[in-house]
């Protein structure tokens, strides 16, 4: 894609909440850097004081940065501005694929606190989590299942939700292989086989070679 815009996409070096931001940038060809800054020193200068955040700098000199923060706001200007939507001019279609989204971000954000949590609070998250996740799993498996098993939720191209769910188990395998291994189990291949196959057909696509490339690299977040 051809794009007029540069990028900068704050946030720490680590593996976690700004998976699907930087598989965006690198699917669409985005000319764009990842900036660390120095925390908490920088914290105040963020947008709402938290990361990530991402820049948009025209081609014009005379345009004011865009400044955005949040992960899934990032995500979704990202797929709106680069028509990433399955049928955008649906409206059911696209608040299936927002609800979609919003499931994977839940079951980020308890396996997130799972990591996080006391040691004595860890068995309650992670039977919130388990049970949240096969909920989500068989949802997610019957979608991609009715659409051919073609690797896409929607469709035959490559669409922001096909992208999240590529940045979000390649995450998981990353991170909860040394950190919690059982929080996998209801994504593995045994259980959530559609979802594998969809991973392992966008996991060939060239698109993706610099993003999985530099998942590789990237330190677990811990």
């Amino acid at each position: 894609m051809t794009n007029t815009t540069s990028f900068t996409l704050r946030y720490f070096p680590v593996a976690a909440r700004a998976e699907t931001c930087k598989a965006l940038l690198f699917f669409i060809g985005a000319e764009w850097v990842l900036e660390a800054p120095e925390w908490p020193r920088e914290k105040g200068a963020q947008r709402v004081g938290k990361l990530p955040v991402l820049i948009e700098h025209s081609a014009s000199e005379t345009d004011e940065p865009f400044v955005l923060g949040d992960s899934r706001a990032i995500e979704e200007y990202l797929a709106t501005k680069y028509s990433l939507y399955y049928q955008p001019g649906d409206a059911q279609l696209m608040a299936r694929q927002r609800e979609l989204r919003a499931h994977m971000h839940d079951i980020y954000e308890l396996s997130a606190m799972i990591i996080h949590a006391p040691e004595l609070a860890r068995p309650f998250f992670t039977s919130k989590y388990l049970a949240l996740a096969r909920c989500v799993v068989d949802t997610h498996e019957r979608v991609l299942k009715e659409n051919g098993s073609n690797g896409h939720y929607f469709g035959n191209s490559t669409t922001y939700l096909d992208i999240a769910a590529l940045a979000g188990l390649l995450t998981f395998r990353k991170t909860f292989a040394h950190l919690v291994p059982e929080l996998l189990v209801p994504l593995d291949k045994t259980n959530a086989p559609e979802i594998n196959n969809a991973v392992e057909i966008l996991s060939k696509d060239p698109a993706f070679a610099s993003y999985i490339s530099a998942l590789e690299t990237c330190s677990n977040a811990e």
